[in-house]
């Protein structure tokens, strides 16, 4: 998931939860930008309320990126 993240950075302890909970916590922030309308996949017609574009990475990963600020 990318995010705002950096994924460079890895769990200090080496067991891979805060990897999952940071997984989750950005698919929560795509998934709460797409119910208010905020967001859109790459290729659709941004609305007036779109302030982000959600991209589909080659191997499988969803990006955000900021398309401007209300």
């Amino acid at each position: 998931m990318g995010a705002n993240s950096n994924e460079s950075q890895k769990s200090d302890s080496g067991d891979g939860r805060s990897d999952e909970a940071e997984r989750r916590a950005g698919e929560k922030f795509i998934s709460d930008l797409l119910a208010r309308g905020e967001a859109v996949f790459e290729g659709q017609e941004p609305t007036p309320r779109t302030t982000h574009v959600i991209k589909r990475e080659d191997d499988g990963r969803l990006t955000v990126r900021r398309l401007r600020f209300r």
